[in-house]
């Protein structure tokens, strides 16, 4: 017997008893957004923020994280890198907030803001990239993508 038959049929028998919904053909990435960011005290020359994720889960079965890293550019800038460990799983066909400390890359965030003074406009394009760990499951990570724009306000009303 060729030895790879018998690594298939032992890899197939571990999916099959970790109960990995991700390994499913319905499974559907979760969405990750921004609810919430807000200033904490500086250390030295880095800013630092407290920011508030929501993790939808758009599945039938409960997605189980063991932790979380991301990145947020702004204008094609990375400014913000953040991570959490120690989730809470997030319910079938439910949500869950996180909330991580955040710390602002000085230059990135430099870049950013250059870019921005430099070319007036009403939007700025941002992507947020987060990885998400998975308890209970042979894959590595799931990595979700975000892109659109933060609408800018200069005076107040819109």
């Amino acid at each position: 017997m060729p030895r790879s038959i018998p690594l298939f049929f032992t890899l197939l028998l571990l999916a099959g008893l970790t109960g990995c919904a991700v390994l499913s053909p319905s499974f559907q990435e979760p969405e990750v957004e921004i609810v919430a960011l807000e200033p904490l005290p500086s250390s030295g020359n880095e800013l630092r923020f407290r920011i508030r994720l929501r993790v939808f889960n758009p599945n039938n079965s409960e997605l189980a994280l063991s932790g979380l890293y991301y990145t947020l550019k702004l204008a094609g800038h990375k400014v913000v890198t953040g991570t959490a460990s120690n989730l809470r799983p997030v319910p079938a066909y439910g949500q869950e907030d996180i909330t991580v400390d955040a710390t602002a890359s000085l230059v990135g965030s430099l870049m950013a803001a250059a870019d921005l003074l430099g070319r007036p406009r009403d939007a700025v394009p941002y992507e947020l990239q987060a990885k998400l760990g998975l308890r209970r499951s042979i894959l590595p990570a799931l990595r979700v993508t975000k892109r659109g724009e933060i609408t800018l306000n200069q005076y107040g009303t819109r």
